[in-house]
């Protein structure tokens, strides 16, 4: 056991300080885990609903509740949930309906589009109703879809088909309003230039009034699309995204536009800008959708992605409400993957779609109300399994540390081959004249070029006990004391002056990798 331990002896201290820091950064790690997402808002919560692939699901909500519609490779999960995040009322449909595409439902009844078909599903058997069809949308009380240049609606119950207008653009697509029978179609018109139009369709009396929204060029590159409204008796706000190809750069706009039908005034859209409170701005948005709270504010939710924390970057859920010239950006999620298809369940509480693994996805959700912000505060193993793979993650970023070791180590190395070459008995003898030298270059040189390294990308990261004026002396030099104590205390009887050199250089190096390594880079 003596002998065990005497040659175990040079790692303790190195291993004692692994196991230190290793469990410091866990432990932020997992503070950092248990934050919130934004003031007054939840962590993430699973919700129990199973595991579906990448589709859309198709949301109604009625008496407070959401209605989730989730289509599968041959049926369709659906389930309730409400705004304390509890599912209910889960089941499966023998139905196959493609996706991405909205449709209609009620009870075990869909309509929707299949292979250029309008299909009812009764319950049973599938009904086509309509052939040649691109696209649909719908609300509990209306169906809208098109063909290539005309515009239908199906009466739900009754299944009778009524054409309402024909055009000369290429239609594209439909958006039913969610409170009225009022719905807007977009569409191009391929020419000598390519135009982007859109319609909106008003009920009113029974009969639909048709508005010109939009009439823009488009460019080959460019396409107008996710188009959205939100009535307020004459009032119409309006939202649009522009997708545009530069370059090999693909980039996402939103557009906002007000007016009043009947007033005669043009319309006219501003891009938004979405901003987080310390000015970072969040670039493409996708998966939109917009709504106004209980003061009437517009309010708009999304996924991007962005960065979750300090070291991790992920597919975020956001909340923006509009002020001034910018719509200001709250995170809404702490789960660490992919988020899709975000929602509204009430004012206090989100759902959406969570990446687990590729084509792999479950729903979370997050809440403003206390009992649920309590309950995820909860730790659970995943809070440690992240914990533990940041840290991990953040020691091996910390080795790269370890290469800018070779600049200070380059003069120390060729002293030391000089004296050998020029006068090999002062080796030989290990005069402390010479290891004292190495020892000055070698930590004299990294005093030097590790300044470069304690830059504001350091000071923004590492944690405020590492961070501290004066830290980019007095850290290494710390660490310089505590690695000549590993070689006092480690040091074999049969060492050299090399070995013992060498073993203070690498155990050194290891020691500014650990501690300020994973903060540099």
């Amino acid at each position: 056991m003596k002998k065990i331990g005497y040659k175990l002896k040079p790692f303790i201290i190195p291993l004692l300080f692994f196991l230190l820091v290793f469990s410091v950064l866990t432990g932020q790690n997992l503070e950092k885990e248990l934050e919130l997402p934004a003031e007054g808002w939840s962590r993430s919560l699973p919700l129990e609903a199973g595991h579906v692939g990448e589709v859309k699901p198709v949301f109604y909500e009625e008496n407070g509740q959401q209605h989730v519609y989730v289509p599968k490779e041959n049926e369709v999960l659906s389930f309730t949930v409400n705004s304390d995040l509890e599912v209910k009322n889960k089941k499966t449909t023998p139905v196959t309906i493609p996706s991405p595409q909205n449709f209609w439902v009620k009870d075990n009844e869909f309509v929707y589009v299949k292979n250029k078909q309008l299909i009812h599903f009764d319950g049973k058997k599938e009904n086509i109703l309509d052939q040649d069809v691109f696209g649909m949308d719908a609300n509990q009380k209306k169906i809208v879809y098109f063909k290539e240049h005309e515009i239908l609606s199906v009466e739900p119950g009754t299944w009778k088909i009524k054409s309402i207008d024909k055009v000369k653009e290429r239609l594209e697509d439909v958006v039913v309003n969610e409170k009225s029978q009022s719905f807007l179609a977009s569409g191009i018109i391929v020419g000598d230039t390519k135009k982007a139009k859109a319609f909106l369709y008003q009920f009113n009396n029974s009969e639909y009034k048709k508005h010109t929204i939009l009439d823009a060029d488009e460019q080959v590159t460019q396409n107008h699309f996710g188009f959205y409204f939100i009535e307020n008796g004459l009032d119409i706000t309006i939202y649009y995204s522009l997708f545009q190809n530069a370059s090999g750069g693909k980039s996402y706009y939103i557009f906002k536009g007000t007016n009043q039908l009947g007033s005669g005034a043009d319309w006219t859209f501003k891009k938004m800008t979405f901003q987080e409170k310390n000015g970072m701005k969040l670039e493409n948005p996708k998966y939109l959708q917009y709504g106004v709270d209980q003061n009437n504010q517009a309010k708009v939710l999304f996924t991007t992605r962005a960065m979750k924390s300090h070291e991790k970057e992920a597919v975020n859920v956001y909340e923006a409400y509009e002020e001034g010239d910018v719509w200001l950006t709250e995170r809404r999620n702490t789960t660490n993957n992919g988020s899709l298809h975000a929602h509204w369940v009430g004012d206090e509480s989100i759902i959406w779609m969570n990446m687990i693994s590729q084509q792999e996805f479950t729903f979370s959700g997050a809440s403003s109300k206390s009992d649920i912000i309590d309950k995820s505060l909860v730790k659970t193993k995943e809070d440690y399994k992240q914990a533990i793979s940041t840290t991990i993650l953040s020691l091996f970023q910390g080795l790269v540390l370890a290469m800018s070791a070779l600049f200070w180590i380059t003069p120390a190395v060729l002293f030391a081959l000089l004296v050998y070459l020029v006068k090999i008995s002062l080796m030989e003898a290990e005069d402390k004249r010479v290891m004292f030298t190495i020892l000055a270059l070698y930590l004299g040189v990294q005093l030097i070029f590790i300044q470069k390294l304690f830059n504001e990308h350091y000071y923004y990261f590492a944690p405020d006990f590492l961070a501290f004026s004066g830290s980019s002396f007095i850290i290494p030099l710390l660490l310089a004391v505590l690695s000549g104590v590993a070689v006092m205390f480690g040091k074999k009887k049969d060492w050299s002056m090399i070995a013992s050199i060498s073993y203070f250089v690498v155990i050194n190096i290891t020691f500014l990798s650990l501690t300020v390594g994973p903060y540099m880079f």
